[in-house]
């Protein structure tokens, strides 16, 4: 019993001991250029890492604008196209209108000749009851 109670309290004080050990941070070495932030060679290296951040930005923003260019491009593009269709849908409208409005006038035309014709044959005229029914195409 003595031995597995000397045991266990062995092993909590390794687990202690190793807790400890995780948990302090490193001693700073002070003694070599690695380790010193104003040695030439750090900062060589961090003028090298700025100049690749930079190169890489450069690139980006390159490329960045290249896509947006092409973008506008293709907006002014497609907004002049639009333009030229809204036109061509005017000009079909007008024409649309023009051409109703023509039929409209010849419908109204060959009514009011049918009208003189109605009265015409109800006061007697023979000729005009035996006459054919206007046609609106006719009045083109």
């Amino acid at each position: 019993m003595k031995m597995t109670s000397i045991a266990l309290a062995l092993t909590l004080l390794g687990s202690t001991a190793t807790v400890t050990a995780q948990t302090t941070p490193p001693a700073p070495a002070t003694s070599g250029s690695e380790n010193d932030v104003n040695s030439p060679d750090v900062a060589a290296a961090n003028r090298d890492v700025e100049a690749q951040a930079a190169a890489r930005q450069n690139a980006v923003t390159d490329a960045n604008a290249g896509a947006q260019a092409g973008a506008d491009a293709q907006y002014a593009a497609d907004l002049d196209a639009y333009r030229a269709a809204l036109r061509a849908h005017h000009r079909e409208v007008a024409l649309d209108a023009r051409i109703a409005e023509h039929k409209e006038r010849a419908y109204a035309d060959a009514m009011a000749d049918w009208r003189r014709q109605v009265y015409a044959c109800k006061h007697g005229s023979t000729r005009a009851c035996n006459a054919p029914t206007p046609d609106p195409a006719n009045y083109w």
